[in-house]
């Protein structure tokens, strides 16, 4: 503990804004897990389930009532069989107008996620220019017979750009995980939904 106490220390002041950057980056990660695994489920897994209790003119309660436990898929999904009994275009415009409702959640957060990947490092930068600065200040105060207070200050700098590299590091891996995560999702809920209607109209069997 004290090791880590000691390395932020060194790393100068810009550490600060950095460690509340690294919280807020962990916190927004957890929830997006969190979120995914509730509210983006398998699709096709849920269509499938979907057709096992639904047929073209039957009640769609029991249908309804599982897609709604499965996430935002499911609740676009439940919302198309509220309409089945019309035709293929009413269903589509109220499937994608739930869609457009629920697409906010899957990609609430990731836009912070991406702000603290790109001022991360230049957090980092800044606290690298403050080490300089502080190194060119003790060279020009006690020239180059005090080499440890020189390297101190150098060392601040590397610390600081060191950590505001690897949180945009991390930053970037998770925000096109959880990006791409969203797109399919998307992607999924638009084909299956068609195949949705289909079903819903007699379009196919």
């Amino acid at each position: 503990m004290n090791g880590i106490l000691d390395f932020l220390q060194k790393g100068g002041v810009m550490m600060y804004p950095l460690i509340g950057c690294s919280m807020i980056l962990v916190a927004l990660i957890l929830e997006r897990i969190i979120v995914m695994r509730k509210e983006s489920p398998n699709v096709e897994d849920l269509y499938e389930d979907i057709c096992e209790n639904y047929s073209l003119g039957s009640d769609p309660t029991a249908a309804i009532a599982i897609a709604e436990k499965r996430g935002i898929p499911g609740k676009v999904f439940a919302r198309g069989l509220a309409n089945s009994k019309r035709d293929a275009e009413a269903i589509e415009m109220a499937m994608e107008l739930e869609a457009s409702g629920q697409t906010p959640s899957l990609e609430s957060n990731l836009a912070i996620i991406k702000t603290i990947v790109n001022i991360a490092p230049l957090l980092g930068l800044l606290g690298t220019i403050a080490g300089m600065i502080s190194s060119f200040r003790a060279a020009s105060q006690v020239g180059l017979s005090n080499p440890t207070q020189i390297l101190g200050g150098i060392s601040e700098a590397l610390i600081s750009t060191a950590t505001g590299i690897t949180l945009a590091i991390i930053g970037f891996v998770f925000h096109n995980y959880f990006s791409n995560r969203v797109r399919k999702t998307l992607e999924d809920i638009e084909y299956f939904g068609a195949e949705l209607v289909n079903v819903m109209t007699g379009r196919v069997d």
